[in-house]
């Protein structure tokens, strides 16, 4: 939960900390939620009843202790995903799910998804510095390999209600472009499907107009867009949100970049590594007795100091000459990604 924000105020967030909230049923049973980290609130599976109506109840931490109802829902189970899938399209590859509910009860579905990608630095340094000492490099202390991680920001939404089955098939999930780095090497998908009902299904389609299709001579107006929860004492209020109860399915596939065309993911924010004659990121030649020049402080390489890769060559003198790079060509965390591998991850 959080509170808006000015569109020139310098946080883009304002989570809602230290509220009271519950689950309520239309049977007077009451769920506690707990607040996990700030502006977020959970609980452990609670267990919900197909045949009773739920809302939330909202006591905002405020002088006024503001307090927000929204209005019973049903319970919708999420059917299961029956496949996820891709093709590989001329400007990219797009992900599609395949699901289905024989009872013909879900008709209004929606989506989220995470992107997680495999990628690398341009080079795999086989030397470390630690204490002004050239060390050699332990597979623990690898910057070669990173993982990134991004949830989807878009709606994405789809019904069978004109439809005689109630059937996803092939339903659009997202497309990644040919040339993104989260082809480069391996990507993942994980995917969390939601069934709707038909007022949460207008909702969200009512939002996603408002947010992802305007901005031609084409598309809709803008519109207001009224959720379900309310402030009880002033409900001229604007409380955008809707509230859903159900539960949710979820799949995960992996597309390796060895079944992609040639060329695919190539757009590697280490391109200006790429050695070439010009190239200021190109490997240079230090000497084990000037290293510390480059590697610690006054001697820099655009935009960062350098790291040895490699030991270029051992003279009969008492000098060691190293490969060395600009540390950004050499450590995959400096595109944002993290060295740790996630636990799911094949």
């Amino acid at each position: 939960m959080s509170r808006t924000v000015r569109i020139n105020a310098k946080t883009t967030t304002q989570n809602e900390t230290h509220a009271v909230v519950t689950v309520e049923s239309d049977a007077n049973a009451i769920y506690p939620l707990k607040e996990i980290k700030p502006g977020t609130y959970a609980s452990p599976a609670l267990g919900l009843s197909n045949t009773a109506k739920y809302r939330l109840r909202i006591i905002a931490n405020t002088n006024t202790h503001t307090t927000y109802l929204s209005d019973f829902v049903p319970v919708k189970n999420s059917p299961l995903i029956d496949s996820l899938g891709y093709t590989i399209q001329p400007d990219g590859l797009q992900i599609y799910t395949n699901a289905h509910d024989a009872s013909n009860n879900t008709r209004y579905y929606r989506w989220e998804y995470s992107e997680t990608w495999n990628y690398t630095a341009l080079y795999d340094p086989g030397f470390i510095v630690v204490n002004y000492h050239i060390l050699q490099r332990t597979r623990a202390q690898s910057t070669y390999t990173c993982w990134q991680n991004v949830n989807s920001s878009d709606i994405t939404l789809a019904s069978s209600a004109k439809l005689t089955q109630d059937v996803m098939y092939q339903a659009h999930i997202t497309l990644v472009p040919a040339t993104s780095v989260k082809l480069s090497v391996k990507y993942s998908i994980l995917v969390k499907q939601y069934a709707l009902t038909e007022d949460a299904f207008n909702f969200w389609q009512l939002l996603k107009r408002n947010t992802e299709q305007l901005g031609s001579i084409f598309d809709a107006q803008p519109s207001s867009t009224t959720g379900n929860i309310h402030n009880i004492a002033d409900y001229s209020e604007p409380v955008l949100g809707y509230i859903s109860a159900g539960s949710v399915q979820q799949k995960r596939i992996f597309v390796d970049n060895k079944v992609l065309p040639a060329g695919w993911g190539a757009d590697s924010p280490f391109k200006p590594c790429a050695p070439y004659t010009d190239n200021p990121y190109n490997p240079i030649i230090v000497p084990m007795s000037g290293y510390a020049a480059y590697f610690f402080g006054t001697v820099q390489g655009p935009p960062f100091l350098y790291t040895p890769v490699s030991i270029y060559q051992i003279h009969a003198g008492p000098d060691t000459l190293f490969d060395a790079v600009p540390v950004y060509c050499a450590d995959c965390r400096m595109a944002g990604g993290s060295i740790n591998k996630p636990a799911f991850w094949q």
